[in-house]
């Protein structure tokens, strides 16, 4: 919901109080001095959203390197792992642009605030500012001597009302005296005596009322005239302080609207156009051309025997080439099982993949399965090529060293360790050809990725 300023804001406020009575001005000396505190509150939200905005980016940024270290080692490839990406670049974009919102912010908006309340307001050495000091100041010079004369005023009001009331009780005493028989004459003269003497002071006090009222009210015009011009300095200081409000929360909505940031908008457009660039067929033909049926393999030929020749030997290990084992032959040439070139795709999106078709692995992706696409041979059904059962997990030389995670691992296989960032655990033998190293947890023995943990010393 948004909210709007309306007249409804600045409907008037119930109080009987006025600006013209004595001491009524210190309100508007508040708001003076309310200036400066709100100023202050002004720089406290508009540093807090910068900080969101930091911890915001940060966030992104760790966000972004985490996927991107598991996007690496995944086994995603081609188009769709570009399209992966894309996501964590858009991230990266918007953590550079939130840091410079967050530049903004504090650079430009806070700071132009602060620089605001020094020129504005000076603060005086025991307490308080000159600026308002001065303000209640001139208000109390100019109300000092029409105070004077409303203070006589009310004084000779007082008086004239209790001298009416003192006559109308010697009237009541009067009326009441003529009526009663048993008053002496002389008591009745004294009656009409103090009657007489009331009605003298009322006249007299009455007078002094009128005449002070007159010069109150000859004063009034010069009065009004000395407060509206103290008045209207205040009004002129805090025009500049609403006006200059105005313009902060402008620039601060400037700097907060992303929708008018052309780089902002780009960076979209781009996200998904990679993601529309994705394609599926050409990912299949790349993999078809450098794991698949594609490949090129070393058909064995019948040769005569030769001392030059080297035997293929038949132990049964990861990696080994000769398909489903035999006896020892010799390669002499090799012959493509695939129609289609690598070359046949100029998309530059896929310039780099084709350039590493002769690469024995896919970039960040190591397997320890019976699949070895290092050299596309598959082997299957514990044939020869395929690590026997145990193989990984008991052979070789053991080492006994205490390692710690660096990232979380979640097993894939039943011969594999799950890991947890940050625990140790003992290296029993250390990384094979496929990036593997074997581990023991909890009396567990398995394998895990020899990059998701370091010497714990």
């Amino acid at each position: 919901m948004s909210t709007y300023s309306d007249d409804n804001q600045l409907s008037p406020i119930d109080d009987s109080s006025s600006f013209w009575e004595i001491g009524q001005f210190r309100k508007t000396i508040k708001r003076m001095d309310d200036g400066y505190r709100l100023s202050t509150e002004l720089t406290v939200l508009i540093s807090e959203r910068a900080e969101i905005e930091k911890k915001y980016a940060k966030m992104l940024k760790h966000w972004s390197k985490k996927w991107n270290d598991l996007i690496d080692k995944g086994p995603e490839y081609g188009t769709i792992k570009s399209a992966w990406k894309a996501a964590l670049t858009e991230a990266d974009s918007v953590c550079e642009v939130h840091m410079q919102m967050e530049n903004k912010l504090m650079n430009e908006v806070h700071s132009n605030i602060k620089m605001w309340q020094k020129e504005n307001y000076h603060k005086k050495m025991m307490n308080g500012f000159k600026e308002v000091n001065e303000a209640e100041e001139g208000f109390r010079k100019a109300q000092k001597q029409w105070a004077k004369l409303y203070r006589k005023l009310q004084e000779t009001k007082k008086h004239f009302h209790s001298c009416c009331k003192q006559e109308k009780g010697a009237l009541l005493q009067e009326q009441t005296a003529n009526g009663d028989s048993a008053l002496s004459p002389d008591a009745v003269k004294k009656i009409q005596d103090k009657v007489a003497k009331c009605q003298l002071e009322v006249e007299k006090t009455k007078e002094k009322y009128e005449h002070s009222l007159e010069e109150l009210t000859a004063h009034n015009p010069r009065y009004m005239e000395d407060m509206s011009m103290q008045f209207e300095k205040t009004q002129d200081f805090e025009k500049k302080r609403l006006d200059f409000f105005k313009t902060t929360l402008t620039d601060f909505h400037r700097v907060l609207d992303l929708s008018n940031n052309p780089d902002f908008s780009q960076l979209y457009r781009n996200y998904i156009q990679t993601i529309q660039n994705a394609d599926g067929e050409k990912d299949l033909m790349w993999w078809k051309n450098n794991y698949g049926t594609g490949m090129a393999m070393n058909w064995p030929v019948f040769e005569d025997w030769s001392e030059e020749l080297h035997a293929i030997s038949k132990k049964s290990v990861k990696g080994t080439l000769g398909g489903s084992g035999g006896d020892n032959v010799a390669i002499s040439s090799y012959r493509s099982t695939s129609e289609y070139s690598n070359h046949d795709y100029n998309d530059p999106t896929f310039s780099s993949l084709v350039e590493s078709s002769n690469n024995t692995e896919y970039p960040g992706y190591t397997q320890h399965t019976d699949y070895n696409y290092g050299n596309g041979q598959t082997s299957q059904d514990g044939q020869d090529g395929a690590m026997e059962d145990g193989d990984d997990l008991d052979e070789g030389e053991e080492v006994n060293v205490r390692v710690r995670a660096c990232y979380n691992y979640e097993h894939v296989e039943d011969d594999e360790l799950d890991l947890t960032e940050g625990e140790i655990f003992t290296m029993i033998r250390e990384k094979d050809v496929n990036g593997w190293c074997v581990g023991i947890k909890n009396g567990v023995r398995g394998l895990y990725p020899a990059d998701y943990a370091v010497p714990a010393d």
